[in-house]
């Protein structure tokens, strides 16, 4: 049968042109050309759908992950059938699984305390200048998503344009859209007291837009996710319990959810794309379990 592989890269024009993100873009695009891989090998398009998904269900033990790539696969092959590339395949192949509902996880109220306490206490017991910057910006993090309950994504991308000081405004910016989040007064005063001693401790600071800043070889540049991630882990070995930044942000959301009905407002506030997203959170946090101290 015809080799599919020379279709995946009109494939990414094509999801560019439905202004998908940048990350499902680029997803999509390697599901299609590992799918257009097993196909070189097969007869036909159902045998390659029987070995696709066989290795799919074999090599992903996560219903989420199983479901994302068979929704690759379905558009990349409605893709193929609208320009005349297949007749037709077996739909029911790429059926997605039931979800698995995983009970949340959810931190008790002492631990909560805990976190947001870490890294001020570091910042006390600091013996450098290195160690005290650091334990300050990483207090400053944890303090944003414990308060706004904001995706570790959209921490790394923010600015101090962003800040709004005199109205106590942050706009928070997604892949798509932005939204404006109200900061308490603890907050603004925090984001500045950090502003203050970065400017302080680092010369590229005077100069770059980002607030979220690293000691590392790119000074200037933004910490990644994965910094986001080594400053929760650092938390969890230390207090013996793990604590992420997701695990954070639920707490917030469940705690507003427990004091609104406003789920119009509150699926917008959280950056959820849909508000079904967020009513199957809040399903699942009513069978929720806390995390074990």
């Amino acid at each position: 049968m015809e080799q599919l592989i020379d279709y995946v890269k009109a494939f990414e024009v094509y999801l560019r042109g439905l202004n998908k993100s940048a990350y499902t873009t680029k997803q999509y695009s390697l599901d299609a050309k590992q799918f257009a891989e097993i196909v070189n090998d097969a007869q036909s398009i159902n045998e390659a759908l029987l070995h696709y998904t066989n290795m799919i269900v074999e090599r992903y033990p996560s219903t989420n992950s199983i479901n994302r790539k068979y929704a690759a696969i379905r558009q990349f092959l409605s893709f193929l059938q609208t320009r005349g590339i297949i007749s037709s395949y077996n739909t029911n192949a790429l059926q997605p699984h039931d979800k698995d509902e995983k009970k949340l996880q959810v931190l008790k109220e002492k631990q909560r305390e805990k976190v947001i306490t870490y890294w001020p206490h570091k910042y006390e017991i600091a013996l450098s200048e290195e160690d005290a910057w650091l334990a300050l910006r990483n207090a400053t993090i944890v303090f944003c998503i414990a308060e706004l309950g904001i995706k570790p994504a959209e921490l790394v991308r923010m600015e101090w344009k962003h800040v709004r000081e005199d109205e106590q405004q942050l706009i928070v910016l997604s892949s798509k859209k932005y939204r404006i989040l109200h900061l308490s007064k603890t907050l603004v005063e925090l984001l500045k007291r950090y502003r203050e001693e970065t400017n302080a401790f680092m010369l590229a600071a005077h100069s770059s837009p980002y607030i979220w800043l690293g000691v590392g070889n790119q000074q200037g540049q933004p910490v990644t996710v994965k910094t986001i991630e080594r400053v929760f882990s650092a938390m969890s070995e230390q207090l013996g319990f793990k604590i992420t930044a997701t695990t954070l942000r639920y707490a917030v959301i469940k705690k507003e959810l427990n004091n609104s009905t406003d789920i119009d407002a509150l699926y917008e506030q959280f950056g959820y794309a849909r508000k079904g997203v967020l009513t199957e959170r809040q399903q699942r946090f009513s069978t929720e379990r806390e995390i074990k101290q």
